[in-house]
């Protein structure tokens, strides 16, 4: 249901971008299984441009934490590839979270840009202020380029997975003390509702 809802909002924004004159797009994102198959995720990335009072264009990154209960975890970080000529900002929100850049998240390569506790992919300090099982979060950027390709750009250009992975997270503070870095994919045009479809069903399966 929640990707469907998602999909929803996606044309809904499309539609919204075009009667403002504006350019905007969404992708829907969801975990692989985890290097060490403890955390999990869904979410999303939402391009806007142009944004009002600014000559950028903004990328919003929402993620979901939905790894087990039973073993709790925090989402930590994240991080994204994009297209060259671009340049990225974090809008911080003084939530301990900062700005990542060019950073590596072995084995699945580096990453151009993210956000993480304390701006420290692998992490250093507490997870407590990571996202919890269940919580959700918003992460704003600011996304600066030549005009002409500002006007061109779509969400997948935020996931670029050619050579690689398109998105990766880090999970800390499980219950067993283990952690955990998780890629992300995209589904396939149309394979959104059928993920969805069977998210319900084993909902109704688990009441």
């Amino acid at each position: 249901m929640k990707g469907m809802a998602m999909t929803g909002i996606a044309a809904g924004i499309a539609a919204l971008g075009a009667s403002l004159g504006a350019h905007a797009s969404m992708l829907m994102i969801y975990s692989n299984p985890g290097n060490e198959g403890l955390g999990s995720f869904t979410g999303s990335m939402e391009w806007v441009y142009p944004v009002d009072g600014s000559d950028c264009g903004q990328l919003t990154v929402t993620l979901t934490n939905t790894s087990e209960v039973a073993n709790g975890g925090f989402l930590t970080g994240f991080g994204f590839q994009a297209i060259e000529g671009i340049e990225v900002t974090y809008v911080a929100t003084g939530d301990g979270w900062s700005q990542l850049t060019d950073f590596s998240a072995a084995p699945y390569g580096t990453f151009d840009w993210g956000a993480a506790l304390g701006g420290n992919f692998l992490g250093g300090g507490s997870p407590q202020a990571g996202i919890a099982v269940g919580e959700t979060r918003e992460f704003v950027f600011e996304v600066c380029a030549d005009a002409a390709l500002l006007a061109v750009l779509d969400a997948d250009d935020f996931f670029e997975d050619d050579f690689g992975y398109g998105f990766v997270t880090r999970f800390k503070g499980f219950n067993d003390g283990g952690s955990d870095k998780v890629t992300g994919y995209v589904p396939a045009p149309g394979a959104v509702a059928l993920l969805a479809l069977a998210g319900l069903t084993q909902r109704r399966r688990r009441g």
